[in-house]
């Protein structure tokens, strides 16, 4: 099993490296004694003095989908960091707590105290739109995050921007993971022996663009790899690792262990749910004859435990570091009017028109090790 995982690695490494080629997926600046219900307040004053320049600093609101959500609670720590560190800005942290009408109102209220510029991620694409006409409507530069608008929205409006990672990118990644691991292991890894890969998918939350993108670069990826599979299931556990314990287990009642041979998850969570479920039938242990094979996305800390652990087999990092030093940087560049250039976002991107892409990035033997150090870290800070 090292040997193979150590062939493994590398062959990921080369895919991701290829594809990396090819490709060229908040308060108002007052300390208060107590911050209002669902909100955050991250800032640094002394930025123009580190610059030689004195400015004001601008005050930007960022909304965000759910502080509760496990990878938007890291994001949303390691984003009040970068601003300090960076400097010149005071974010306003607001939770819409994963509904729209929140959403609008914490929008409206920003919007009321005249916030220089809006940051969001929406609870749904549906409900951008309407958030940016409020912003249009005031004049208000609005850069969304973590959730793409429609590409009808982009174009209708001047004032509106979107960071992130592109989503099939990191389908492509989770599926070559498993495709590296079914070629260079094939005597355990095809438990049937029939030369075709049986697979289960667990999904996030359906109708959600990251989904249907995710899911459909599985597919492209296997079948442009000339892997023969077949998927055995399909379902949403919505993004969380309760549902995905719940799936996993029906899926292995259903098709016996040794007829998985290989589980692609939207994200970390969902990952983490079909390993426990594994492990709970004596496989993912240590054996390398009972191992099924898991990938998820996001690098939260608890599978980066289970990479080291040997019981997932890889995950994919949703690089919230760079993401927050470009969102901080298209801030305050929209604000002052500046040109959006990657020189201007600062970190390692590429900018197409309002777009601004954030690669994502493999987690294997090289990064492991640092990638777990810096989310503890994120955790440590929470």
């Amino acid at each position: 099993m090292k040997k193979s995982m150590n062939r493994f690695v590398c062959g990921l490494t080369a895919a991701v490296m290829m594809g990396t080629l090819t490709a060229c997926s908040s308060g108002q600046g007052e300390t208060k004694p107590a911050a209002p219900a669902g909100s955050e307040s991250a800032g640094n004053s002394e930025s123009a003095a580190q610059q030689g320049e004195a400015q004001a600093e601008m005050k930007a609101t960022v909304i965000w989908r759910a502080f509760d959500d496990q990878f938007q609670s890291g994001f949303r720590i390691i984003m009040q960091n970068e601003a300090e560190k960076l400097g010149g800005i005071t974010l306003d942290m607001q939770d819409a707590a994963n509904d729209v009408s929140t959403a609008n109102s914490k929008l409206e209220v920003a919007l009321s105290k005249k916030t220089d510029v809006v940051a969001i991620c929406a609870p749904d694409r549906e409900s951008i739109e309407n958030m940016m006409k409020k912003c249009d409507a005031d004049g208000v530069p609005a850069v969304f995050f973590n959730m793409e608008p429609m590409e009808d929205t982009m174009n209708r409006y001047e004032n509106i921007w979107y960071v992130g990672a592109q989503a099939k990118q990191s389908g492509e990644m989770c599926a070559q993971a498993l495709i590296n691991y079914w070629n260079d292991n094939k005597d355990i890894a095809d438990k049937n022996g029939d030369g075709k890969l049986s697979l289960v998918i667990l999904q996030g939350e359906i109708g959600q663009q990251d989904v249907t993108l995710r899911t459909d670069a599985y597919k492209e990826t296997l079948e442009k790899n000339g892997i023969e599979y077949e998927i055995l299931a399909c379902d949403t556990a919505n993004w969380d690792q309760a549902q995905a314990l719940d799936k996993m287990n029906a899926w292995i009642t259903a098709y016996g262990i040794d007829g998985i041979e290989g589980v692609l998850c939207n994200n970390d969570s969902m990952a983490m749910g079909a390993v426990q479920a594994c492990i709970n039938n004596g496989y993912n242990s240590g054996d390398a004859e009972k191992f099924v094979p898991i990938v998820g996305i996001d690098a939260n800390i608890d599978a980066l435990e289970a990479m080291k652990a040997g019981s997932l087999l890889g995950t994919v990092l949703n690089d919230r570091k760079s993401q927050s030093d470009a969102i901080i940087n298209v801030i305050k560049a929209v604000h002052a009017g500046t040109e959006i250039t990657e020189d201007v976002v600062g970190v390692n991107c590429t900018v197409d028109g309002k777009y601004v892409w954030v690669p994502y990035v493999i987690v294997d033997e090289s990064n492991l090790s640092a990638t777990l150090e810096d989310m503890l870290a994120v955790a440590q800070s929470e």
